[in-house]
């Protein structure tokens, strides 16, 4: 029994481990929209010297 308390230590700090870990793709997605967005903006900007929707 002793040894399973310990397994269960682990299995514990595996999984603050693996949302650590989710945490940090959630932020690595928040970044991507981020850039995403700063695209659409220079687009956008690009955009209104020639718009195409005008001729």
């Amino acid at each position: 029994m002793e040894q399973r308390k310990c397994e269960n230590a682990d299995d514990t700090k595996q999984i603050a481990d693996d949302t650590k870990q989710i945490a940090d793709g959630t932020k690595q997605i928040e970044d991507d929209t981020k850039q995403i967005e700063d695209h659409t903006k220079q687009n956008k900007r690009r955009q209104s010297s020639w718009d195409p929707n005008s001729v």
